[in-house]
């Protein structure tokens, strides 16, 4: 994959998540995808955590590379062993592009131990053709849902350092997450 990714943060700060993961239809100066992930080892039918993390696109010089990618870069460098089952859960900022969408499914394609679901806060250039087509595609191998209530909550809890406060939700999520969720739904028909 790529040897200079960076390891995967633990924690953003509360206005990074907040900016980053708006679920904004018109979501100007957010032009990096955010990748929460949270990794755990299948055993005996059942799921133990194991791993918990942050990506974010790498766009110096030297990798430029999509949030997916360096999670996927690490991920077959650091812990990927053939012996194991893995359920990989994303929380991304925004939904993959083409070209990440065919990287994670040709990934998948060739490691049939590792279940990936993807919760999105918003869909990445939804209304032209290549990214529909890529999201369908990854969504033949890949849930692929948008992020409610629930799963804000879930990563400002295990994502953020947020002091103790609790999340607090902004104007517009619920209304939003119905409206992403239908247009994804059309997407995937």
């Amino acid at each position: 994959m790529n040897p200079h990714i960076r390891n995967p943060m633990e924690a953003m700060y509360p206005g990074t998540f907040y900016f980053q993961f708006k679920n904004l239809w018109e979501a100007d100066n957010r032009n990096e995808t955010w990748l929460c992930f949270a990794v755990e080892v299948i055993k005996h039918h059942s799921t133990v955590s194991w791993k918990t993390g942050i990506f974010r696109n790498q766009v110096d010089l030297q990798t430029r590379c999509h949030a997916e990618r360096c999670f996927l870069s690490w991920f077959c460098e650091d812990i990927l062993s053939p012996n194991t089952n893995y359920q990989v859960t994303w929380y991304t900022s925004w939904s993959p592009c083409p070209e990440c969408a065919r990287e994670v499914a040709k990934f998948l394609a060739r490691h049939s131990n590792v279940v990936l679901t993807i919760y999105t806060a918003r869909l990445y250039y939804s209304q032209y053709p290549n990214y529909q087509e890529g999201l369908r595609r990854l969504n033949e191998g890949v849930p692929v849902e948008i992020m409610d209530y629930e799963d804000f909550k879930y990563c400002w809890e295990n994502f953020v350092y947020n002091d103790g406060k609790p999340f607090k939700p902004w104007k517009g999520l619920k209304t939003n997450f119905r409206s992403l969720t239908r247009c994804l739904r059309e997407i995937l028909q």
